[in-house]
């Protein structure tokens, strides 16, 4: 960062102070959002009409309060919901099928890049389930691995694919000063990631405006019931401040009282498919551990018989998740170990005392999670892979385990990404066996706002064949 002051905590019990604000989120003001915002804005979210869109990089707080409240109540609806986990059985099948069609002849193993599967896989999901519009990036990417000629909507999927992990992979680009935009290196960084954004928004404003054309029509048929319009968060925000809306909004500013336009929700709707790509990375890094572990696959492949007894067929539910412990547990290892967000940014919002220092407003504050997340003040030998010491009591430091975020900026997608991981970890594993084909490689990782994994080859053994 140019120009501004960036304090680095790496101490657990300094980081509340400025992670988490003291007020509630309805009840929050411009005058008391308490060190909210991620960046002074001084970057190129304008530029990439990011600057109040959505809620993961929104700068203005009353888009941000209110995309906050119907992408929070949309979350709830679809995390609880069995449709839910029917579409995830769904496309892990349709995954396995183009597993076993790659097989090679020879044996009953496939060869995949587990990077490039997970994150097709989430992009479907999520677009599925949060969208309420599927994409068809597992079927693309098959067909691309065999060179078979691809519909447009197959080719769109795998574009908008490939173009969040190009977000992903680059979003650092967004933050850096207008002043070096023009500069020959990050001309060429800034206009590739323009591309990315402008085709993918133009993806979702084309699926926005078919949906509302869907929505008009129901509304207006002679046996219109409101639970006709879905759960999906597009249809959530589409229907935000109409006389369809199915619940109330609370302190919205008087000037977002209205209909929201398509690029207003497709702000959130971007959000959905980043985090998708997050998903598929942590999915990625649990594979590789679990890998790398035999003692925790064995563990954790009795914890699947244990669940699903003796029908290893059935589809997994709601039910099923609560039963996964030791599942969840290999997940927030990893995550300590490995988190793909290894920073938490706030700038202050005013004068404040946090670390035993009285800072200005317009301080830069990262707390870096991985370093706390493998600090031997909080963690018995941080550095072994142990999924069980998550069974025990959680450390007394609020923010000595970070994989979500933290405060009003906290991950809202969280409890449907776990769900995701949870049970297709637990699919996977009692379908079949997946192992490095080089035990001995590291990750291949690349690191810049997030830490994603560039590729992961595994061998899929199936089972039952």
């Amino acid at each position: 960062m140019i120009g501004i002051r960036m304090i680095i905590i790496n101490r657990a019990e300094h980081a509340d102070k400025f992670i988490s604000p003291s007020t509630t989120p309805s009840d929050m003001t411009p005058s008391d959002m308490k060190h909210l915002m991620r960046t002074d804005n001084k970057g190129l979210l304008s530029f990439f009409d990011l600057e109040n869109k959505g809620v993961a990089f929104n700068h203005s707080h009353i888009h941000w309060k209110l995309n906050r409240q119907l992408y929070t109540r949309a979350m709830k609806a679809i995390t609880n919901s069995e449709k839910t986990c029917r579409m995830l059985n769904d496309l892990f099948n349709e995954m396995m099928a183009y597993w076993i069609y790659l097989k090679n002849p020879n044996d009953n193993s496939t060869i995949i890049d587990a990077v490039a599967w997970m994150v097709r896989f989430s992009n479907d999901f999520i677009s599925a389930v949060v969208i309420g519009d599927r994409s068809f990036a597992i079927e693309a990417h098959y067909h691309k691995l065999k060179n078979h000629d691809m519909s447009k909507e197959m080719s769109d999927s795998e574009h908008v694919a490939e173009c969040i992990t190009n977000f992903v992979n680059d979003n650092q680009t967004i933050f850096m000063p207008k002043i070096l935009r023009f500069f020959p290196v990050v001309r060429d960084r800034v206009k590739s990631l323009k591309h990315t954004c402008d085709f993918t928004y133009n993806i979702l404003v084309e699926k926005i405006r078919k949906r509302r054309k869907v929505i008009e029509k129901t509304v207006n048929s002679s046996n219109f019931d409101s639970k006709q319009l879905g759960n999906d968060l597009m249809t959530y925000l589409i229907i935000a401040n109409t006389p369809y809306e199915t619940g109330s909004l609370k302190s919205v500013d008087p000037s977002l009282l209205r209909p929201m336009t398509d690029d207003e929700v497709r702000g959130p709707l971007f959000d959905s498919l980043l985090g998708s790509d997050t998903i598929a990375n942590t999915l990625s890094f649990v594979l590789y551990y679990i890998s790398r572990h035999p003692n925790v696959k064995e563990k954790l492949l009795e914890e699947i018989r244990t669940v699903f007894k003796d029908d290893m067929n059935r589809p997994a539910t709601l039910d099923d998740l609560n039963k996964l412990r030791y599942c969840e547990a290999i997940i927030k290892e990893t995550t300590r170990i490995r988190p793909t967000a290894g920073m938490i940014s706030r700038v202050t919002s005013q004068p404040d005392e946090i670390a035993g220092y009285n800072w200005p407003s317009g301080v830069f504050f990262n707390m870096y999670v991985r370093g706390i997340n493998n600090n031997p003040l909080y963690w018995k030998d941080p550095d072994k892979f142990m999924p069980e010491r998550f069974y025990g009591s959680q450390n007394n430091q609020k923010y000595a385990f970070t994989m979500f975020g933290g405060g009003f900026r906290m991950c809202i997608g969280r409890n449907l990404a776990m769900l995701q991981m949870k049970l297709l970890l637990a699919l996977l594993y009692r379908k079949v066996d997946i192992e490095l084909v080089d035990m001995k490689a590291s990750l291949n990782l690349r690191t810049s706002a997030t830490t994603v994994c560039i590729n992961l080859p595994m061998k899929v053994i199936h089972k039952n064949l």
